[in-house]
């Protein structure tokens, strides 16, 4: 590797690679859009940064975090073609995640911003991985520079062909939407139904914790237990995951909730990171609101099911919700953000699936059959829909969104894809 060599400008680039005047404003070589993901801690700088690449044709920027581990956790699920990544003045501990995350995704360039060009952050720049090293403040020619050697050597090449973690992620704004139920459900589907050989459910709504009711478990191990370890890795995780007669392995919440500390944002990423290393799936029943707890689980989630009932305030907070989604760029990501109607019956409510639509600007992924009487002695029971009693409606169309999650099909009986062809299949299809 080519030892690096200082621009008059300030640019470094850190592989070596030669660079270009620019100076014709070109769009970089390519047809394809290049996405940029910025993780920057000064607000002053990340407006800057952003106005710089806004303005170069053909770039794009598709998300923003001003913290170093939330940045790369959604970096992780967006994909970008280029990470922008403020290093502070102590940065060994910001070079050592970047190097973590140039392991896990080699495909993108990494871009360093520093207040100095030292040898030292050089060497290490090269050793992480970084394509660039940039001087701060930004200059404008040199950061198309660096954005066209990106594209020319083609060392981020967008990975949208790859397969992404599978964390799935039921969430709802608001409360009693079943947002328990179905993602206890859509795991015994996928374990069961579908045979995906390993699923774990964890339960991180800490207000209710009632997934491993829903699945008739005793709690004799729980988060409590876990956080209590002081170290969250598979071994820890193996200890307090209960195992259901489906084969579902269950992260509980404590039964005494009053004894139980929430866990911390890195703690709570530290979980999903061993969970989805260890599981095939990993389906979240997640609390219902915008904290910082919630924000890094839906950074790491790979889709995320917006439930909602056919009433109005709950279309109100789902309104709410993708408002968030926007703004922070989930959306960005072709099918990560889903909409799915619970308790759905078959177009006799007062509000229509067109009408949602209307109102969302977004047409239901699914509808699940407003199956009450079935679904409530599941509840009361402990025995899930899909494993005691499948051939029920609202168990069909778990299991049938599941499939769809899974990107299988599931075989309907004829006469039933007669009977929903008229309103499921027209009004849903995208």
């Amino acid at each position: 590797m080519a030892e690096p060599r200082n621009d008059k400008n300030g640019s470094v680039p850190a592989n070596g690679a030669n660079g270009t005047n620019g100076a014709n404003g070109s769009a970089p070589h390519g047809a394809g859009v290049l996405s940029v993901l910025l993780i920057l801690e000064d607000a002053a700088n990340a407006r800057n940064t952003r106005a710089a690449l806004e303005g170069l044709p053909g770039v794009k920027v598709i998300g923003e975090r001003s913290d170093m581990r939330s940045g790369l956790s959604l970096a992780r699920q967006l994909k970008p073609r280029i990470v922008v990544l403020d290093l502070p003045t102590a940065y060994e501990d910001a070079l050592t995640a970047a190097s973590h995350f140039k392991l896990e995704a080699p495909e993108c360039a990494l871009f360093l911003l520093s207040s100095s060009l030292d040898p030292q952050l050089l060497l290490r720049a090269i050793r992480v991985g970084a394509q660039e090293v940039l001087k701060k403040p930004l200059d404008r020619a040199l950061i198309q520079e660096a954005v066209e050697r990106v594209s020319r050597s083609g060392a981020a090449r967008s990975a949208g062909g790859t397969q992404a973690r599978s964390i799935l992620t039921v969430f709802s704004h608001k409360g009693g939407i079943g947002v328990t139920t179905v993602a206890a459900n859509l795991a015994v589907a996928m374990k069961t139904g579908l045979e995906v050989p390993t699923v774990a459910l964890a339960d991180l709504d800490q207000a209710s914790g009632d997934a491993a009711h829903m699945l008739g478990l005793r709690v004799e191990r729980s988060m409590a237990d876990l956080l209590k370890v002081g170290r969250i890795d598979s071994t820890s995780l193996q200890m307090n995951l209960l195992r259901h007669v489906s084969g579902v392995s269950v992260l509980a919440q404590p039964e005494d909730m009053s004894q139980a500390e929430p866990p911390t944002p890195a703690q709570t990423g530290e979980i999903l990171d061993g969970l989805s290393s260890m599981f095939e799936v990993v389906v979240v029943d997640a609390p219902h609101t915008f904290d910082e707890v919630s924000l890094e689980i839906l950074d790491r989630s790979s889709t995320i099911l917006v439930l909602v009932e056919l009433s109005v305030p709950s279309l109100r907070a789902a309104r709410r919700a993708l408002d968030v989604f926007d703004r922070l760029h989930y959306t960005s990501v072709p099918g990560r953000v889903q909409l799915v109607v619970n308790r759905y019956s078959g177009g006799r409510e007062f509000i229509t699936l067109e009408q949602v639509y209307e109102t969302l600007q977004v047409r239901p992924y699914a509808t699940i059959e407003n199956d009450y009487r079935r679904v409530f002695a599941s509840v009361n029971s402990g025995r899930p829909v899909c494993l005691d009693d499948p051939d029920t409606a609202a168990a069909r169309d778990l299991t049938r969104l599941a499939a769809k999650l899974l990107n299988r099909e599931t075989q309907s009986k004829p006469e039933e894809r007669a009977a929903r062809r008229g309103i499921f299949g027209r009004m849903v299809a995208r």
